[in-house]
């Protein structure tokens, strides 16, 4: 990793958590951690400089690739090693998300992936964001950023099909495929309702009201439904989703228990049956984190030890406790 840093270090344009310099940053402070290294916190702090050269040239803004991403992923390292200059890069990237928020019908909404369109979502879209806001105004103390995330909320619930109980994929590839005023659902961590009821989920600690909580219920529910047995990725996939039902089993006790075993044994016999299901094309083995085996790998081992293993799909910081 080292070398590959040097070597395409001007190509590296992004800053997000997923790609980019936030996703060095957030790997450093984790392994910095888990080899209790404090060479690679050295290292941590460096990127950080580095990635403030970037920030304000931003144009994704999402959690994948974005401004959003970046923050969390510097509140990571700022959890287990805080310093000044964290905090001011975290504030950055939330005044860059401010400057370009584009006003809606309803709230506010970003544009990520070139996209006409204010996407919804967790990964490119504003229920991540919003949640990134909340994490920002948290850490800065900053109204302003708290504000903001409210306004994206407001666009994403303006968004929400009551018939669907899903929030509709804006993606313009996905739009040009359709009829005119038809829409597209997904119920996956990247787009639709397990990513937008885990970054509800999230967000509790900073916003707990009923329609935040009507959110999150109805959001479990359409990814109960129709999340499960296409392929066992995170990004797009059976782990990616489980996540949100881990993470509804812990916020609600035991409500949600019951799924979370049953939706497991249906993992296990689909892998036994099957193979591993990849995230890509015909569901082909590949490497690869969100994807591919790694990722599956991963998730197998967030299921067996969720208090020992940080949900890298929530970008949860290094567990420092014994």
């Amino acid at each position: 990793m080292r070398r590959q840093l040097e070597q395409f270090r001007p190509q590296i344009t992004s800053i997000g958590a997923f790609t980019g310099w936030g996703s060095l940053i957030y790997l450093f402070s984790h392994l910095g951690v888990l080899w209790q290294d404090s060479t690679l916190l050295a290292e941590a702090h460096d990127l950080v400089r580095l990635t403030r050269q970037h920030i304000e040239k931003d144009e994704s803004h999402d959690i994948l690739g974005g401004a959003a991403g970046c923050a969390v992923a510097l509140a990571s390292l700022y959890h287990v090693s805080p310093s000044q200059e964290i905090l001011t890069a975290i504030q950055e990237c939330g005044d860059l998300l401010l400057s370009h928020a584009q006003p809606m019908q309803a709230g506010i909404g970003w544009r990520s992936l070139n996209n006409a369109q204010p996407l919804t979502g967790f990964s490119h879209g504003a229920a991540g964001i919003a949640w990134a806001l909340l994490r920002i105004a948290d850490l800065t103390g900053k109204e302003r950023f708290h504000a903001a995330a409210l306004q994206g909320l407001a666009y994403e619930r303006n968004c929400f099909s009551s018939e669907a109980c899903n929030w509709p994929d804006f993606r313009d590839f996905v739009v040009q495929q359709r009829a005119p005023g038809d829409h597209t659902y997904m119920s996956v961590w990247c787009h639709g309702s397990a990513g937008i009821a885990l970054a509800r989920l999230a967000i509790l600690p900073y916003l707990d009201d009923k329609i935040v909580r009507d959110e999150i219920a109805i959001a479990l529910q359409t990814t109960l439904e129709n999340g499960f047995g296409q392929n066992h990725s995170l990004c797009h996939g059976d782990l990616g989703n489980i996540e949100t039902l881990l993470l509804a089993k812990k916020q609600y006790s035991s409500a949600y228990a019951a799924d979370v075993a049953r939706l497991t044994s249906g993992i296990f016999s689909s892998i036994k049956q099957s193979g591993w299901l990849c995230g890509v094309p015909e569901r082909l083995e590949t490497p690869g984190l969100m994807v591919g085996l790694a990722g599956i790998g991963y998730g197998l081992l967030r299921l067996a030890k969720p208090e020992q293993i940080p949900s890298v799909l929530l970008l949860e910081h290094p567990i420092t406790e014994k």
